[in-house]
């Protein structure tokens, strides 16, 4: 995963909204992380326990999040399912990084 200069916050904010499942509450509450390495396991250890008991509500998520599908697929479909978890938290935060990124340059008249 590339590390970029982002406050783990916004990123972590981001997330945090994404698996909302109701107006306050959320699957990824946010925690107070001071880095991306440790965002990401934090991140895995909840999506470890949604593939586990809530796959369904874990691809709608996945979906609403706008996650490439054909990255998905290769992921579910190999034979090591271990590191599932790891590769999906990778995953969403480089597409929350890659909105952080579209949504600065659209603000700064860039796009």
């Amino acid at each position: 995963m590339q590390n970029e200069e982002k406050p783990v916050e916004e990123i972590v904010k981001f997330v945090e909204k994404e698996f909302l499942i109701s107006d306050n509450d959320s699957l990824v509450p946010a925690a107070n992380i001071d880095s991306l390495d440790v965002f990401k396991k934090y991140l895995a250890g909840k999506l470890k326990t949604l593939l586990d008991e809530k796959f369904d509500m874990l691809v709608n998520i996945l979906y609403r999040i706008d996650i490439n599908e054909k990255k998905l697929s290769e992921l579910f479909s190999g034979d090591n399912r271990d590191h599932i978890p790891d590769v999906l938290a990778e995953l969403i935060i480089e597409r929350q990084l890659q909105k952080i990124r579209l949504r600065k340059m659209y603000k700064d008249g860039k796009l």
